[in-house]
């Protein structure tokens, strides 16, 4: 299901209200068919004067339409990038990308949610060939000495 606009908004503002106490303000969505993210929060970081503290504003979610991806994965994926933004707008600082803070609430929100949302995702051979049609060959030979490994463990 490629997600539109309007429906990432609907997810959003869902999500918002269930597991953020809609404490996060509207963010303007953009669609991408990037090969390289299935979801993406952007933002600047700036000084309002000269010493002052690091804010961080301007952002952005990106969601990738490249993949028909099933739509509980597109959900997924906006809370996961939801977790990024209400870490980002809060001004907090967390020890790596998927750091302390980001974990904490990715087990707050599967808990309570019954959601599955991870650090990453990894492809199937088919979303792999639909990104990159171009190296259909060698993605198909990857996967098949992936499986003569496996089969050889287990004999």
């Amino acid at each position: 299901m490629p997600p539109t606009v309007d429906y990432i908004k609907s997810c959003f503002d869902e999500y918002n209200a269930l597991f953020f106490g809609n404490s996060l303000p509207p963010i303007p969505v953009k669609l991408s068919s990037a090969r390289t993210f299935l979801g993406k929060v952007t933002f600047t970081r700036r000084r309002s004067w000269l010493f002052g503290p690091l804010r961080n504003e301007n952002f952005v979610l990106r969601i990738n339409t490249r993949l028909d991806l099933p739509e509980e994965l597109i959900q997924d994926t906006i809370i996961h990038e939801m977790i990024h933004y209400y870490i980002a707008v809060n001004q907090w600082k967390d020890t790596s990308t998927h750091g302390k803070l980001f974990r904490r609430e990715m087990a707050r929100i599967n808990a309570e949610g019954n959601r599955h949302i991870s650090i990453s995702y990894r492809l199937s051979k088919e979303q792999q060939i639909e990104l990159y049609p171009e190296r259909k060959e060698q993605i198909e030979a990857f996967f098949l000495r992936k499986s003569q490994k496996c089969n050889k463990h287990q004999t």
